[in-house]
């Protein structure tokens, strides 16, 4: 009996394959919408600018309580809007929805790409290894966040240069590649530039066509890039003056600089960078290990494509790596380049049976094996024995971690995909017995705000002058009353409601009418009236 369902697996070895693409659907989008709005995230900044451009009716100047938002052009919010529209609803999962979607499209351009240089194992293996990252994977693939969107742009960027550039076509080289780089500077500004930049600097310095970059081809390309980039704030100049916009985007780019940081922390950074990107993607990062396989450099200057990718992440990645303050998400477009050369390494060693894939193969069991026995305790720890049918969904995990095990023991072959769709399930043990703890520590919040809403019925809100407040807090509130939270400065009345820091006012100058709590500030902020005393001597200031 074993022997025959061994040899049906060898013998359709397309069904691990077709096992982790629908694996991908319960792995992503179970418990998406679960959790409140991630406080300690920018995504509770994405979703208020969002929410701000619909109730205020103004999708061209973005916003937060109603006051001017340079950080970010608007692309991504109009997207946002876009799915809300769609959905009919502001859900924590609509908000999510995006991430998702632009993950999976993600993956099917990673695959696209790399399956016409090397074929579609290695393509969808490419894909699969990035989507499944530590990072992606448990983190940044259900939270409502720009980079994923944003670092899918800039990969097909670079390789619409490769593939415009083998066919000679400089005119759709230039043409595409600067479209979908003033699509991502509208996202997120100015490090589309850089890649832009940087990418077609090296790789015509490298091809010694540098006169190209001086062709009516590319500066056609440029002038796209200015008419798409210049239409939008030609428009924002209709609302608003220009004067902060620039300097807030080159900001946002230099704070994170040695500029900012001085030289202890950059050359602290240096060392620590690597150590860092090694445990976020973990655990594909064990492929790293065929930077030392003898022969890396030959293969690179064989292979054109590999060169290409070798290329363009090494010289995209010092910029980051020499930044203090770079996070993984601000390079998730680097990684497919670099596991696009480690996935080919891997294949071409374990033809010969070579040291190194044999190494990685052992390691990724391990992996697996440690994701058995993480099942075991889920229902008996006080932290996830709460989560409905805990012992079943844990019985669940270790059988079919242990199934998946042992194929992949047996199926030397399918080693890698298998691990993939490991991977996946562990994702789904994730969603099962990780997230759900964390529900009460954001809902209480989010719980509040809309309580906050609530009490103040058709009363106008405002945010009494400087009080300390918090995006999602806001996100809420204005959801809760369908109307923008402002702040206000003046002009007090006493019919009016203020979200209130108590500490800018004496306790006998208001009336509370409810208190209520941030997610990073230890006293009660409130929702006040101010008394007609008050409200006088305010007005007199």
């Amino acid at each position: 009996m074993t022997s025959r369902i061994f040899e049906f697996f060898n013998k359709n070895t397309w069904f691990f394959y077709a096992l982790g693409i629908i694996m991908l659907f319960p792995a992503l989008f179970w418990h998406l919408g679960f959790l409140a709005i991630n406080f300690p995230t920018d995504e509770p900044t994405r979703s208020i600018v969002a929410l701000e451009m619909i109730l205020s009716g103004n999708y061209i100047t973005p916003t937060i309580n109603g006051e001017f938002y340079y950080n970010k052009p608007p692309l991504y919010n109009w997207i946002i809007i876009l799915y809300y529209k769609m959905a009919g609803n502001y859900s924590e999962f609509t908000l999510r929805l995006p991430v998702v979607i632009h993950l999976l499209l993600f993956g099917l351009t990673i695959f696209l790409f790399v399956r016409k240089h090397y074929g579609n194992r290695q393509g969808f293996m490419v894909a699969m290894v990035f989507i499944t990252s530590g990072r992606i994977l448990f983190w940044d693939s259900f939270l409502g966040l720009i980079d994923i969107t944003f670092s899918w742009l800039v990969y097909t960027s670079f390789m619409v240069i490769y593939h415009f550039h083998r066919k000679k076509n400089y005119l759709a080289l230039f043409l595409i590649s600067y479209l979908i780089t003033a699509m991502a500077f509208l996202m997120k500004g100015l490090p589309s530039l850089v890649f832009q930049g940087i990418t077609l600097l090296v790789f015509f310095i490298y091809n010694k066509e540098f006169k190209k970059l001086f062709s009516w081809q590319h500066f056609l390309g440029i002038g796209l890039l200015l008419l798409l980039v210049g239409s939008y704030y030609l428009a924002y100049f209709q609302y608003n003056t220009l004067e902060n916009v620039f300097t807030t985007l080159f900001n946002e780019s230099e704070k994170r600089t040695i500029i900012n940081y001085g030289w202890q922390r950059f050359i602290s950074h240096l060392f620590t960078f690597p150590f860092e990107m090694f445990y976020h993607f973990f655990p594909w990062s064990v492929l790293w290990i065929f930077f030392f396989r003898k022969g890396f450099r030959t293969m690179l200057a064989e292979d054109p494509f590999l060169k290409f990718n070798f290329l363009i992440f090494i010289f995209n990645i010092i910029i980051y790596w020499t930044s203090p303050e770079s996070y993984p998400r601000y390079i998730f477009m680097l990684f497919p380049p670099l596991f696009t050369i480690l996935v080919y390494m891997f294949f071409k060693d374990k033809a010969t049976n070579g040291i190194y894939s044999r190494i990685v193969e052992y390691f990724l069991m391990g992996v697996m094996i440690l994701g058995i026995i993480a099942a075991i305790p889920m229902p008996l720890l006080e932290q996830t024995n709460f989560v409905d049918h805990a012992w079943l969904k844990a019985v669940v995990l270790f059988f079919v971690m242990s199934v998946l095990t042992w194929f992949y023991f047996r199926l030397k072959e399918q080693r890698m995909v298998i691990f993939v769709v490991a991977m996946l399930m562990l994702r789904v043990g994730f969603d099962w017995f990780i997230i759900p703890p964390r529900y009460d520590d954001f809902q209480v919040h989010k719980t509040g705000a809309l309580k906050a809403a609530e009490i103040t019925g058709d009363g106008n809100l405002y945010i009494f002058k400087d009080s300390e407040t918090e995006h999602a807090t806001s996100f809420y509130i204005a959801l809760g009353k369908k109307q923008v939270l402002k702040f206000k400065h003046n002009n007090f009345s006493v019919e009016d409601f203020y979200y209130l820091d108590p500490r800018l006012l004496p306790e006998e100058s208001y009336i509370s009418h409810y208190d209520f709590q941030l997610y990073r500030h230890d006293q009660p902020l409130k929702i006040v009236k101010l008394k007609e005393e008050t409200v006088q001597q305010l007005n007199k200031e």
